[in-house]
């Protein structure tokens, strides 16, 4: 899996990505392109809430997306969440930074109209193929969406980073547990799949960034949770009164 270092938005002006890869004289000659960091963040609070496109987060709150959207959190904002999505959540709510991994959606979204005026990070490749759309994900990792959006809320330094959705595939069948499960760039809902790389992707966020608190809201205490993310120090799991309470909600 692709390692990244431990890097923070303040410290990082750039980096080179590949824009043409040619086999000439018997090796490959490439034609690199540096994209400065064009995006400043200027958090306040350390917290932010990354929302996944997992079943449970449905089972919150009715009204979360209202909730997260108005969060003032006390005098000039100073403990208000930023937030961070995956995909097609756009479709629902605009979060302060989208993640966007895959063809399909970055299509989607390319041709939407939504990242003409809102903050979207995706892979060189959506760079290079749809140039004024997509701002690149710093080292450019190639992990699933919601590994990404946890990594940027670090890389924001934020010290506390909430997961909403982020579930695994809790059934015995490996089902598709997504919320857009069926929906254009999403497979179905009974289509097999693996949790594997995405909790070793998160996982592997968690140890890079292990002096941040992550913190799971599930919609209880004892919600299930992937095996390998039971002994992760830097993880705790909470339901959705516990959020209220810390978030100030």
């Amino acid at each position: 899996m692709q390692q990244i270092k431990k890097l923070y938005r303040r410290d990082y002006q750039g980096e080179n990505i590949i824009r043409d890869l040619v086999w000439q004289s018997g090796q490959w000659n490439t034609t690199p392109e540096y994209v400065p960091n064009a995006v400043t963040n200027l958090q306040i609070s350390n917290r932010a809430v990354v929302i996944g496109n997992g079943i449970s987060r449905q089972d919150l709150y009715p009204d979360l997306f209202s909730l997260l959207a108005n969060h003032r959190a006390g005098l000039f904002g100073v403990n208000a969440v930023q937030t961070y999505g995956c995909n097609a959540l756009y479709r629902d709510f605009t979060p302060d930074f989208l993640v966007c991994v895959g063809p399909t959606m970055a299509n989607e979204i390319a041709q939407s109209g939504y990242s003409d005026n809102q903050i979207v990070y995706s892979t060189q490749d959506s760079v290079l193929n749809y140039p004024g759309k997509f701002y690149l994900t710093p080292q450019n990792p190639h992990w699933d969406s919601g590994a990404i959006a946890a990594y940027l809320a670090c890389f924001d330094g934020h010290k506390t980073v909430y997961l909403m959705g982020y579930d695994g595939y809790s059934g015995e069948d490996n089902s598709w547990y997504n919320v857009y499960a069926g929906t254009p760039g999403y497979p179905s809902h009974m289509d097999p799949n693996t949790e594997a790389f995405t909790i070793l992707s998160l996982k592997l966020v968690m140890d890079t960034y292990s002096d941040v608190d992550f913190v799971r809201v599930m919609p209880t205490r004892t919600y299930y949770m992937p095996d390998i993310w039971k002994y992760q120090l830097n993880l705790r799991q909470i339901d959705w009164r516990d959020f209220v309470v810390e978030v100030d909600i």
